[in-house]
């Protein structure tokens, strides 16, 4: 597929950009242009070190954002970046990667298969920098601007505290776009970020509750808990993280039903896991 060239006075230009400041002079694009334009349109952003709960939080809100007729962007790095595109696919979706190198610069060879199904299921790319430039440290933030710009509103599912994910949410900020944090366990590094951003009030919690707004399909009830989910929130608030197996022989229940519950509150954002051991959020 050819790539090409639109400048910022052509028609084809995403007109959500022209507000962009640090003016962007031009972009370069291969794939569905037209996804540009839709009204609906979510950047999703965080860490290059995604851990299982990001990977659990992305398999949950992908699915249901994509059902809702958002189309998806992001910086297509590994980590949640490459989730989020291949998860939007998976479901029928159309994402928009917005690289930090030049439209023709190499693809690292793991992402080259992912790369090649978002073009075929009407997908895009765009990059402002010249075809074949390689990324170097500034163009990564950079071409955040761009992340967000193109969307509605910003969700952080993970970000270390100096995580180029908040340079994301500080766009997002100036650019008046409603920006989402995802609550992560305080023992998690990549989860300090999210955090900060909340206890900050720069961002709003993502949990479940946010697909119970009016108009919006979900499968959770958020605040709502079982008994046996409140025995363990509770059990965990007053004796403090614990592994599986501590949380079983305490709550007297087999590791299997307990895990069960953990899970479905993990879906509901009231607790985090970071190696084994869980705790509330």
């Amino acid at each position: 597929m050819e790539s090409g060239y639109v400048g910022r006075d052509e028609a084809q230009f995403p007109e959500r950009l022209l507000q962009v400041k640090g003016e962007i002079r031009g972009l370069w694009g291969r794939g569905n242009w037209e996804l540009t334009q839709r009204d609906k349109i979510v950047a999703i952003v965080g860490s290059r070190r995604m851990s299982r709960y990001g990977k659990v939080v992305l398999a949950e809100i992908v699915p249901k954002l994509v059902e809702q007729g958002y189309t998806t962007v992001s910086g297509f790095m590994y980590g949640i970046d490459i989730e989020m595109h291949r998860l939007t696919i998976e479901n029928g979706g159309k994402t928009i990667g917005v690289l930090g190198w030049g439209i023709e610069a190499p693809i690292m060879p793991e992402n080259q298969s992912l790369y090649h199904k978002v073009l075929e299921s009407g997908g895009l790319f765009l990059s402002e920098l010249e075809p074949k430039r390689l990324g170097e440290l500034w163009t990564f933030p950079q071409r955040n601007r761009i992340v967000v710009g193109l969307c509605d509103m910003v969700i952080v599912v993970e970000a270390g505290i100096k995580s180029g994910s908040l340079n994301s949410a500080e766009w997002g900020r100036k650019m008046g776009k409603p920006v989402y944090s995802v609550p992560g366990s305080i023992f998690s590094p990549v989860s300090e970020g999210c955090n900060w951003l909340l206890a900050q009030g720069f961002a709003k919690p993502m949990t479940m509750g946010f697909f119970h707004t009016p108009g919006v399909k979900g499968t959770h009830t958020p605040g709502v808990l079982s008994q046996s989910e409140s025995n363990l929130i509770t059990l965990l608030t007053v004796e403090g993280p614990q592994s599986l197996n501590e949380l079983a022989r305490r709550a007297s229940r087999p590791v299997g039903e307990v895990s069960a519950n953990l899970t479905s509150l993990l879906l509901k954002g009231e607790v985090g896991e970071e190696r084994g051991v869980w705790g509330v959020l």
